[in-house]
């Protein structure tokens, strides 16, 4: 399982263009999952996956992914 937001880059596309770009609530808990403790993160995780498919325009582009995708197969 994932613990940190450093632990999945996709989402942490997701979180860093929610934090800039989001309304004041959305932008919060994007910031929080930012900053938050690998204790806290677990906490946090499933609802910015929610926000995530609730907000999708915050996702991270096609290009991101594919990046992110061959860096998997890389590793």
């Amino acid at each position: 399982m994932l613990i940190a937001q450093n632990d999945d880059p996709e989402l942490l596309e997701w979180l860093a263009k929610a934090d800039q770009n989001g309304g004041g609530f959305v932008s919060a808990i994007a910031r929080a999952g930012l900053v938050a403790s690998d204790e806290n993160y677990v906490l946090l995780r499933p609802l910015l996956f929610m926000l995530r498919v609730k907000y999708p325009k915050y996702e991270a582009s096609d290009a991101v992914k594919q990046e992110i995708k061959q860096r998997g197969r890389s590793a």
